[in-house]
C-alpha cells in the first residue's frame, strides 16, 4: 500500500512540474509575441517597467516629474481591454464611446463612465498598475503584458484563461496621493 501512495506522489509532483514549466515557456511565448509587436508600432518611445510594455502614441502635457503617477495615487482614465494576439485582438471590454461604436457595440450609460483605481491598492490589475507609473495627463498609450500581469490562470467574460492583453488607455486624470506633514 505504501509503494502505491509513493507512486502515486512521485506522478502527481511530475505532472505539476510539467504544468509549471508549460506555464513558463507560454509566458516566454506571450513576451516574444509582445516584444514583436512592439518592435513594429510606429511609436516613438516604448518603456519597459516590471514586465509591462508601454507604447506611448500620444504624449501628456506634464513636464514636471511630480506630475506623473507614483504610488499611491489616483488616475482616471478610458480604455479599451482587447485579448492579445500579436496586436489588437478581440474587444473584450470599453468604457469609451467611440471605441464601442466603432466595434458596432452599444455601450450601456452605466459603463461610458471614466474609470478610476488607486496604483499600488490592488484595484487595477497588474499590468495597468505597473503601466500606469510614470504617466502624465493626456497621454495615449498602449500598455502590453503577459497572463502574469493580467488575469492569470482564470476565465474572465470573454478572456481565455492565460491570455495576454493589451489595454489601450486614455489617461484623464491624476489625483495626486496626499501626504501629511507628520509622515
Amino acid at each position: 500500500m505504501r509503494f502505491y501512495v509513493i507512486v502515486f506522489a512521485v506522478v502527481f509532483i511530475s505532472l505539476g512540474s510539467c504544468t509549471k514549466e508549460d506555464r513558463k515557456l507560454l509566458i516566454i511565448q506571450q513576451e516574444a509575441a509582445i516584444d514583436q509587436y512592439v518592435q513594429n508600432l510606429s511609436c516613438d518611445t516604448v518603456l519597459y517597467q516590471n514586465g509591462v510594455v508601454r507604447a506611448i502614441l500620444e504624449r501628456g502635457k506634464s513636464s514636471y516629474a511630480a506630475d506623473t503617477v507614483a504610488e499611491g495615487d489616483t488616475v482616471r482614465f478610458y480604455y479599451a481591454g482587447y485579448i492579445f494576439s500579436n496586436g489588437k485582438g478581440t474587444l473584450f471590454h470599453t468604457n469609451s464611446d467611440s471605441v464601442a461604436t466603432a466595434n458596432n457595440r452599444t455601450l450601456p450609460e452605466d459603463q461610458a463612465l471614466l474609470c478610476s483605481g488607486a496604483i499600488g491598492g490592488g484595484e487595477l490589475l497588474k499590468g495597468l498598475d505597473y503601466g500606469f507609473r510614470g504617466m502624465a495627463p493626456g497621454e495615449h498609450a498602449y500598455l502590453v503584458f503577459n497572463t502574469d500581469f493580467g488575469f492569470g490562470n482564470t476565465k474572465v467574460g470573454q478572456v481565455p484563461a492565460m491570455s495576454p492583453l493589451l489595454f489601450e488607455v486614455w489617461f484623464v486624470q491624476v489625483v495626486k496621493k496626499q501626504i501629511s506633514l507628520s509622515q
